[in-house]
């Protein structure tokens, strides 16, 4: 993992310090021991042919040292300090690798249905390309088109009912045959028994209000003649009255027998009961009249109450119909599975005629024609620290080796905020990978990448130089060694 960069910069500072002085007292030795044997110098020099002839340790002695070894070892030295100067001042970058795959941008349209069903046709292949609302897959329709004629049905009958309800109280308050107005969707039949179920309707109530009129006019004649009777006994019985008071004075002084007398009495007895009894009836054939007035009153007032509870129960029912039709209409539209967008078809999961679907299962894959293309990497825990938006990346495809074919240079876009867990990588961190080009030179051609393709993305997080890579462990050792658990 990589480490602080502060903290590096310190080992390194610390080991060059120790290291420095060592190596100047080593030069200063050597140059020290090179004056002195020029100093020394050879007196005597002698040619090369000479030297053969000598003897063979004088031979040894008298020849001069090899100037390659001399050479090889500044050579060494030499080689040494460019590399000690390379180490110290040239930087490798530190990535964090992060395996992924090639996504369209616009993220691929996931098509599923939204019930269960039974496959009734496979209308695309997979890699087929497909336009915005074309058919992909049909489901069997036949349990939901009945629903939708049953709702149909039911929406057709209530508007009918609705209609009879206004016809009937129109009717009513013109008292002439209702006519019911026509439902578009009604046939002929239903719409006809409707019209005669409305007629039928309003003539047995006008039956029934003029038979309750008839009754009514029957008991008014009757008031009327009574009313006449008392009227009549009215205005008689005083005069049978004043008789009968005559009878009476004649009956006290003899002029007349008692019997006569009484006979006037019983008039006047009788002409007063007969108009305690004609007003008696009068009385009744008021009560009566106004009960049959009630009862006509009631008869049109129930009519009507009918008629509006009846327009008022279908115009719920109305709306509701209407809903459950325009539900399963719906459903009856999503059997037919279009593509929400242009694009290719991929992943599809239906292949066999009449077999079962169910609800929200990922039956094909759409990739939009106008979707860009990025990498979605998946960081690991470790490397998450040293991750942000923004930093360069390097794409190896691993359909393309990157030793032959190179690599593809990308962009951090952006990184999730919370892990999720992955089979084989455990807790992971999404992120998006820009890419900086869509195609990849393969032989001379470009090669369009495809979604779906795997990749290794190695994001640069930060620059290391050479000699910490080279020090680190030995520093590592340093810091352990010598400890007890």
């Amino acid at each position: 993992m990589p480490r602080c960069g502060a903290i590096r910069r310190g080992i390194c500072i610390s080991l060059l310090d120790r290291w420095f002085p060592r190596l100047r007292h080593y030069r200063d030795i050597a140059r020290a021991a090179l004056d002195a044997e020029k100093a020394r110098g050879n007196p005597l020099q002698r040619q090369r042919d000479e030297v053969e002839f000598l003897p063979a340790a004088l031979e040894v002695l008298e020849t001069p040292a090899s100037p390659v070894g001399r050479g090889l070892m500044w050579a060494l030295m030499l080689l040494f300090a460019i590399a000690l100067v390379w180490s110290t001042i040239g930087k490798l970058d530190v990535v964090a690798v992060a395996e992924g795959k090639v996504v369209p941008n616009g993220k691929s349209k996931t098509i599923q249905p939204l019930e269960a069903g039974i496959v009734k046709a496979i209308l695309v292949d997979n890699g087929q390309h497909v336009t915005q609302g074309q058919a992909l897959i049909e489901l069997d329709p036949t349990e939901v088109t009945a629903d939708v004629g049953k709702s149909r049905t039911a929406r057709v009958d209530a508007m009918l009912t609705i209609n009879r309800a206004q016809a009937l109280l129109d009717a009513q308050t013109a008292n002439r045959a209702p006519t019911v107005k026509a439902v578009p969707d009604a046939t002929e039949d239903r719409q006809r028994d409707t019209q005669r179920f409305a007629e039928s309707a309003f003539y047995e109530h006008r039956s029934k209000v003029t038979s309750l009129r008839s009754e009514l006019q029957k008991r008014v004649q009757e008031l009327q003649t009574t009313q006449h009777k008392i009227s009549s006994l009215q205005q008689t019985l005083p005069m049978t009255r004043a008789e009968e008071e005559d009878y009476q004075t004649l009956l006290q002084q003899s002029y007349v027998p008692r019997h006569a007398y009484l006979e006037k009495e019983q008039a006047r007895i009788q002409q007063e009961q007969e108009l305690a009894g004609q007003q008696s009836y009068a009385k009744e054939l008021q009560a009566t009249i106004q009960e049959q007035r009630d009862d006509i009153d009631t008869a049109i007032a129930q009519f009507r109450r009918e008629q509006l509870d009846a327009l008022n129960q279908a115009q719920q029912q109305l709306a509701q119909d209407q809903g459950d039709e325009t539900k399963f209409q719906q459903r009856q539209w999503q059997t037919h599975l279009t593509a929400p967008v242009g694009g290719t078809v991929q992943e599809l999961a239906a292949h066999t005629i009449g077999g079962v679907v169910t609800p929200a299962q990922a039956l094909l894959v759409i990739v939009p024609d106008d979707a860009g293309l990025e990498i979605e990497a998946q960081i690991l825990n470790r490397d998450i620290g040293f991750v942000r938006p923004g930093q360069d990346a390097e794409i190896k495809l691993d359909a393309f080796p990157y030793t032959h074919y190179g690599t593809i240079p990308g962009k951090v876009m952006s990184i999730s905020q919370d892990a999720v867990k992955d089979d084989k990588l455990g807790l992971v961190y999404p992120a998006r990978i820009q890419l900086g080009a869509h195609v990849i030179v393969a032989d001379g051609k470009d090669v369009q990448l495809e979604p779906g393709m795997s990749s290794s993305v190695e994001i640069k997080t930060e620059q290391r130089r050479i000699i910490e890579y080279l020090l680190t462990p030995l520093l590592k050792y340093q810091s352990e060694a010598l400890r007890e658990r």
